[in-house]
């Protein structure tokens, strides 16, 4: 849900043709300023994780509810402009969010997926995999010295 809504995010702020909707304030914006302060807090009250995660599945649900709404408006005929002060906002909160939390990010291609050029930096260096390979192979046989210098 997270991923879905990160990447819902990112396609319609990077889509030019979205314009700014005339809203002067927006619910989005303020239930997710809400939320950041949330965060805020209790990331400053001794790092309580539970209460800052909360708070980041808040935005996700509010972005969430953001495009089934817009995505209701559209099958009924009556299709609405984003809220694109509240997506920015989301999306500005889920990038500071992530500073902290650091579970948005792109996994590396597996040996059996088609490299391109987009993934061409995800790769993780052969001499990488010969190490990793070497060292597991020094664990099995308990040679723990070998395996730690590796």
């Amino acid at each position: 849900r997270m991923d879905k809504a990160r990447e819902q995010l990112h396609e319609v702020m990077k889509n030019d043709r979205v314009e700014e909707n005339a809203v002067g304030d927006s619910k989005l914006a303020s239930d997710v300023a809400k939320h950041m302060e949330n965060f805020d807090i209790a990331i400053a009250d001794d790092l309580s994780t539970p209460r800052a995660a909360a708070s980041l599945f808040a935005v996700v649900k509010a972005v969430d509810k953001e495009f089934k709404d817009l995505t209701a408006a559209e099958n009924a005929g009556s299709p609405r402009s984003p809220d694109m002060a509240g997506l920015r906002a989301a999306n500005d909160a889920l990038d500071n969010m992530d500073k902290v939390f650091g579970i948005f990010y792109n996994v590396p291609p597996g040996e059996d997926e088609d490299l391109s050029e987009e993934n061409e930096n995800n790769v993780v260096p052969v001499e990488v995999l010969e190490l990793a390979s070497a060292r597991a192979t020094a664990k099995d046989a308990k040679d723990w010295a070998l395996a730690d210098e590796l």
